[in-house]
C-alpha cells in the first residue's frame, strides 16, 4: 500500500519519501530499526544535544532536499547516517524544524518520542531483541534530543527526571448543549451495558462513560489523588498491567473514562490546565468576526490531559 499525494497542513514545504528503509508492515514490528541519527548541532542554542544517538524507525519517510528549503524557514535538525532505500536528494534529514505562520513544527520520520521500554524483547522477530538493546543504550541521547527539540518551539522543559503520568479522564462537551444531547443520541447504537454502566468498545479501546453529576458525587470524601481527573483509577490499572506484562504496559487495555458533558462546559477545577468558558469565548468571538457562525468545526471538543494517541483513539 502506498500513500501519494499532497497534504492539507504541508508544514515541510517539500516532499517526504518513504519508506527511508524497506520492510515496513502495517500494524507490524518487522520493519523495526534502531537507526542511527547524526544530530545537527548547529540548529541549536539551548538543552543538552547528543551528536550521535540512535532511534525508533518503523516505517518513516525522509525530507527530500531539506537544505534547500532553509529560505523557507526549514532547518535540518537530524538526518540519517546510514544509505537509505530512496532517492532522499540532497542530504538524508530525518528531523526538520520548520517555521508555519507565528509559530513553528517539528516533524520526525523517526519516533524520539518512543522509549525503549515500551518495547518487548522477546517477540520473537529475528534480531528485534538488539534493537531494543541498543535504543535502551541510547535512551538518554533520545531524551535530551527530545528535550532539545522543544526548547527549540520555545516551550519550558524540566530538565529533571519525572515519572511517566498515568492517564487523565476524557472531556466530551459542545457549544451547545442542544448539540451535545445530539451527539449522545447518536452513540446510542454503539453503547453497551455491563453490569448498569455504559460503554463504548471499538477496535481498539473500551471507553466507560460517564455524566458530571455521578463523578462529583463519587468524589466527595475521597483523597486528592483520586479526585484529579481520573488519574487515581487509571493508575491502580497501570500498575496491574505493568505487574502482569512484565513492566510493559499495554494502554490499549486500559479502560479509558469519557465524561460527557451534556449540560455545560467542564469546570476549571476539572480541567486545570485548559479553560473551556474562555475556549467557547473565543470560538464565538471569531465566528462573529469571520462571519462564519454556520460552521461546525471545534463545537463539539474531546479533551484530555493525558491520552494515548490521539489518531488511534479517534480513528480505531
Amino acid at each position: 500500500m502506498e500513500v501519494v499525494g499532497n497534504r492539507e497542513l504541508a508544514f515541510f514545504p517539500g516532499t517526504c519519501r518513504g519508506c527511508a528503509f524497506s520492510g515496513f508492515v502495517y500494524h507490524s514490528e518487522e520493519g523495526t530499526r534502531a537507526v542511527q541519527l547524526r544530530i545537527h548541532k548547529a540548529a541549536f542554542s539551548k538543552g543538552i544535544v547528543p551528536g550521535v544517538f540512535r532511534s525508533y524507525y518503523n516505517g518513516g519517510g525522509v525530507f527530500v532536499d531539506a537544505p534547500k528549503f532553509q529560505n523557507h524557514g526549514v532547518e535540518v535538525l537530524a538526518s540519517f547516517t546510514d544509505d537509505l532505500d530512496v532517492d532522499a536528494g540532497e542530504g538524508s534529514a530525518s528531523v526538520v524544524y520548520c517555521k508555519v505562520g507565528d509559530g513553528a513544527a517539528v516533524l520526525t520520520s523517526t519516533h524520539p518520542e518512543f522509549a525503549a521500554s515500551n518495547l518487548d524483547p522477546t517477540v520473537g522477530l529475528p534480531g528485534y531483541d538488539m534493537i531494543v538493546k541498543a535504543l535502551k543504550e541510547d535512551d538518554q541521547q533520545r531524551i535530551d534530543f527530545l528535550k532539545a527539540c522543544l526548547l527549540k518551539l520555545g516551550l519550558q522543559v524540566s530538565q529533571e527526571e519525572t515519572a511517566i503520568p498515568s492517564l487523565s479522564r476524557l472531556h466530551l462537551s459542545s457549544v451547545e448543549t442542544d448539540d451535545m444531547s445530539r451527539l449522545v443520541e447518536a452513540l446510542k447504537d454503539i453503547i453497551i451495558e455491563r453490569d448498569g454502566e455504559q460503554y463504548i468498545e471499538d477496535e481498539n479501546d473500551t471507553f466507560h462513560l460517564e455524566k458530571p453529576s455521578r463523578w462529583s458525587l463519587a468524589s466527595v470524601g475521597d483523597t486528592p489523588s483520586r479526585m484529579t481527573d481520573g488519574s487515581f483509577e487509571h493508575r491502580e490499572e497501570e500498575e496491574e498491567a505493568e505487574k502482569d506484562q512484565a513492566k510493559i504496559i499495554e494502554y490499549d487495555k486500559i479502560v479509558k473514562r469519557l465524561l460527557i458533558h451534556d449540560t455545560g462546559q467542564p469546570e476549571s477545577k476539572d480541567t486545570p490546565y485548559f479553560n473551556h468558558h474562555a475556549y467557547v469565548a473565543n470560538l464565538k468571538y471569531y465566528e462573529d468576526q469571520s462571519q462564519s457562525s454556520g460552521r461546525t468545526f471545534g463545537k463539539e471538543l474531546l479533551y484530555g490531559e493525558v491520552v494515548t494517541s490521539t489518531n488511534t483513539l479517534l480513528e480505531k
